[in-house]
């Protein structure tokens, strides 16, 4: 028998990195983030296409979209420029992810990127990311850059419109269906991936991220919608999919596949699209109940310079 062995799996068992799961946030409530005066009068002047770019920069309003059809996420642009929201090495997958999540939960900073260069200043940014999300990443040290992200780094710096966030280790239960519910909710939830050591030890360990930014439904119904860096692309998954993704067949045969087969394998692929290659969520960064869940802007934490 082939073995899945993870190392999120292995820390879960260890009860490493658990905690209780947070409490959704209230639906609609951070659905949102509130205009500040002088974007909205700066918004005024620009095409409709401009505004919604910097007032909806993870295209949420387009919807949930069709399994299996991805679409391209742009950044926010106010001359109409089509430059893609993609990560700028293979280590700021993290980077980018998290600076699309501060993007849709503050407006300002989103016009900050659209004028000029939104290409540039969101390289700058993803590396400005970098540097505050790794500092401190081992204790008093920092994480090696050639690692990407640590989840702890990402919890400390991720936020959305003043909802901070923390993070768990795959595996708890209610872990998934709580990001889930947060997705709907209005509060995108960045997801590291990873495979397991059927391909290697280093394929066990946490690979990339990427960003569930929009679910719709009830349970197990409903589509989500994920944003992934590397090819700046919007997938869409069914949420019960997400929740407990179909199997991959021992083995191929030579017969006809049946239509569930077929549908099976197209949301596979689907999904391992959305994750970015890789089969497994390994963990996830939670919104987190603070305050009350009275958020705040989220201010100059997504100031590109």
């Amino acid at each position: 028998m082939q073995s899945t062995l993870r190392l999120s799996s292995l820390l879960g068992a260890m009860r490493a990195f658990a905690g209780p799961v947070p409490d959704p946030p209230p639906p609609g409530r951070f659905e949102r983030p509130v205009i500040p005066d002088d974007v909205e009068r700066r918004l005024e002047s620009v095409t409709p296409r401009a505004r919604r770019s910097v007032l909806d920069p993870l295209g949420r309003e387009r919807g949930t979209g069709t399994v299996g059809f991805p679409r391209r996420l742009n950044l926010p642009s106010l001359d109409g420029e089509a430059a893609a929201a993609v990560q700028v090495d293979e280590t700021t997958c993290g980077s980018a992810v998290l600076a699309m999540l501060g993007l849709a939960g503050d407006p300002g900073a989103a016009l900050r990127i659209a004028t000029g260069d939104p290409a540039g200043r969101f390289a700058r940014l993803q590396h400005a990311v970098q540097a505050a999300t790794n500092r401190r990443g081992l204790g008093p040290a920092g994480w090696p850059r050639a690692y990407g992200t640590p989840p702890w780094g990402a919890a400390r710096f991720a936020s959305y419109g003043g909802v901070r966030y923390t993070h768990r280790v795959a595996g708890s239960s209610g872990l998934l269906e709580a990001a889930v519910a947060a997705a709907r909710a209005g509060v995108p939830v960045p997801l590291y991936t990873g495979g397991d050591v059927t391909t290697g030890w280093d394929a066990a360990v946490p690979r990339h991220v990427v960003l569930l930014t929009l679910a719709d439904g009830e349970g197990t119904e409903g589509n989500a919608v994920i944003y992934e860096p590397s090819g700046a692309g919007l997938h869409t998954v069914p949420v019960a999919a997400l929740l407990d993704p179909p199997p991959v067949p021992a083995r191929e045969t030579e017969a006809q596949p049946s239509t569930g087969d077929r549908t099976a394998a197209r949301v596979r692929k689907a999904l391992t699209a959305a994750f970015g290659g890789w089969p497994h969520v390994a963990w996830v960064i939670l919104p987190e109940r603070a305050g009350r869940w009275q958020g705040g802007g989220a201010g100059a934490t997504m100031e590109a310079h």
